[in-house]
C-alpha cells in the first residue's frame, strides 16, 4: 500500500434502524506489526471516525457504538485503501486483513449477505474471464459463429449471477446493503422496473440521504429512455467527418442500432438488418447505427463488408461515448425503435421479433 493521506470514497449510507446506540466490536489479525486501525463512515457533508485502536503484534480489537447500520471502511492510518464492511449496532465481527487490501470479515446479517454477494461476483468474473479469452481468440480468427456461441455462454453466466445478486438486493431492499450496491457497487441493476421497486421500499428518511438521491437520479435517467419517452437527441460524426444528429434523420420508423465491428453477435445480426432495411426503406424505415469502435479503419471496413447502407455515426470513444451513457447502454448489440416523432416504441428486440414489429408498424 502506498503512503498517502487517507480519504474515504464511500458514498453509500442508508439507515436500517434508528434509536439507542449499541456497541459493536471488530477483532482479528492484520499483516502489520503496529499502526492505528480506524473505522470510518461517510455522512452527509463529512467523514466520521467511529472508532480507532492500536495494532499490536498483528492483532487488533476495535470497539465503538452505533445507532444505525452503515457501510464502513476499516482503514490503516497513513495508508491508502481500506476494507469495506456492513456494520450494524450490537454485532460482533471477526476479520483477517492483508497488506494487499484483501479482507475476510464475518459477523452480522448484512455482512454475511455482503460476503455471499462478493462470492457470486467473484465466481462469475472467473468464469467470464475464461470464456472471454476464448471469445477474443475466436474473434481474431473471424470465427463469428463460434464467437457468438461463446458470447452467449458469457451472457448466461452473467444472467445467472445477476439473478442471484438481484435476489440478495431485493432481500435487503430497505437497508444499507441495497443502497450501497446501487450507488457504489459496480454490479448494479440497470433496468427501470426493479430499480423503482427497490426505491419504493426505502424509508422516506433513507430517500433523503445522498445515496437515496443518487438512486432517484438514476431512475430519472432511465425514465428518459424508457418506452413511450421521447428519445434524447444526440450528434455524432459519420465516417466522412460530417456531424449528424439523431433528429435530423427522418423516417416513419427509426432504429437506433448500437454495435461495433469487433462484436461477434452484432456482425452475425447485420445481414438481418441489411435485409430489413432493404425491404422497408421505401416504406419509411430509417436506421442510425452508433458504433462503439475506437478505431476508424475497422469500423469503416465492417460497414462496407456487411453492406450497411444507412446512417453511421461514432465518437470513436468505445464505451466512453456520451451517447452510451445517455441511453444507458450496457451491451451490444442494442436496439431502440422510435416513431417519426422520436418516441420510443420498443427496446432490445432483434432478428425475427424486430422484423415482425417493423412489418406490423409499416404495413
Amino acid at each position: 500500500m502506498k503512503k498517502i493521506a487517507l480519504t474515504i470514497q464511500l458514498c453509500a449510507l442508508l439507515f436500517t434502524v434508528y434509536g439507542q446506540e449499541q456497541a459493536f466490536s471488530i477483532s482479528g489479525d492484520i499483516e502489520l506489526d503496529k499502526g492505528q486501525l480506524l473505522v470510518l463512515t461517510q455522512r452527509p457533508g463529512k467523514t466520521d471516525t467511529l472508532a480507532r485502536t492500536a495494532i499490536v503484534g498483528r492483532k487488533f480489537d476495535i470497539r465503538g457504538t452505533l445507532d444505525e447500520a452503515v457501510v464502513a471502511h476499516l482503514v490503516i492510518e497513513g495508508y491508502v485503501g481500506g476494507f469495506i464492511m456492513m456494520l450494524e449496532p450490537g454485532e460482533e465481527y471477526t476479520a483477517t486483513l492483508t497488506r494487499d487490501g484483501v479482507g475476510d470479515i464475518h459477523g452480522g446479517k448484512l455482512q454475511e449477505d455482503f460476503n455471499e454477494y462478493q462470492q457470486i461476483v467473484a465466481d462469475a468474473n472467473t468464469a467470464s474471464r475464461t470464456l472471454q479469452k476464448k471469445v477474443e481468440e475466436a474473434a481474431a480468427k473471424k470465427h463469428f459463429k463460434t464467437t457468438k456461441e461463446l458470447e452467449d455462454k458469457v451472457d448466461k453466466v452473467q444472467e445467472n449471477a445477476f439473478a442471484k445478486m438481484n435476489a440478495l438486493i431485493r432481500k435487503n431492499a430497505d437497508n444499507v446493503f441495497a443502497a450501497y450496491l446501487q450507488t457504489a457497487g459496480s454490479e448494479r441493476i440497470m433496468e427501470l422496473k426493479p430499480l423503482k421497486e427497490i426505491y419504493a421500499l426505502l424509508s422516506d428518511k433513507a430517500k433523503e440521504t445522498a445515496p437515496g438521491k443518487i438512486l432517484a437520479e438514476r431512475i430519472a435517467d432511465l425514465e428518459k429512455v424508457s418506452i413511450a419517452a421521447t428519445a434524447p437527441d444526440f450528434t455524432l460524426t459519420t465516417p466522412e467527418g460530417k456531424q449528424v444528429s439523431l433528429y435530423s434523420v427522418k423516417g416513419k420508423l427509426k432504429i437506433i442500432d448500437f454495435w461495433a465491428s469487433w462484436c461477434g453477435p452484432c456482425r452475425m445480426e447485420n445481414p438481418n438488418m441489411v435485409k430489413l432495411y432493404n425491404d422497408f426503406k421505401d416504406k419509411g424505415l430509417a436506421i442510425v447505427s452508433v458504433s462503439l469502435d475506437e478505431r476508424k479503419v475497422p469500423w469503416v471496413q465492417a460497414i462496407k463488408k456487411d453492406g450497411m447502407q444507412w446512417t453511421h455515426v461514432s465518437s470513436l470513444k468505445g464505451w466512453k461515448c456520451e451517447v452510451v451513457k445517455q441511453y444507458n447502454i450496457d451491451a451490444v448489440p442494442s436496439i431502440i425503435v422510435l416513431d417519426e416523432n422520436n418516441r420510443i416504441l420498443a427496446k432490445n428486440i432483434r432478428a425475427e421479433k424486430l422484423r415482425a414489429f417493423v412489418t406490423e408498424y409499416l404495413n
